[in-house]
């Protein structure tokens, strides 16, 4: 089964922050979905791009949960919702593209909505 395009670029945005914020060798992979990207006949960067800011930011709360093993258990949980809407924004991203592309698959999540929420 080919892989979305929606897939490619979440998949590819990560791995590139986590050749950027690692020592993990990742080259493979990320050359791998450069490869697919480059396949396309349409410009992706803004798609790119906007996967990559959800994704970094998420990569950066999460970040900030891991660390936070003296933080009291209030903002533990403000950091976990963080990650919830941000992961909202994401799978709203996701759905543009598929919307986009018409190939794969929206992720439906308990009251979903293709916006933000109404949060900030």
């Amino acid at each position: 089964m080919k892989m979305p395009i929606s897939e490619i670029i979440d998949r590819y945005t990560i791995t590139k922050l986590k050749s950027e914020r690692t020592d993990e060798d990742v080259s493979t992979e990320l050359k791998a979905y450069k490869i697919e990207i480059d396949k396309c006949d349409t410009d992706l960067s803004k798609y790119i791009q906007s996967m990559y800011d959800i994704n970094s930011k998420i990569w950066s709360t999460e970040g900030d949960i891991r660390k936070g093993t003296l933080l009291p258990l209030d903002e533990i949980g403000r950091l976990a919702l963080k990650v919830r809407d941000l992961n909202c924004e994401r799978n709203a991203i996701k759905a543009d593209i598929v919307d986009s592309f018409s190939e794969g698959f929206k992720e439906i999540k308990i009251n979903y909505r293709k916006i933000n929420y109404g949060r900030k």
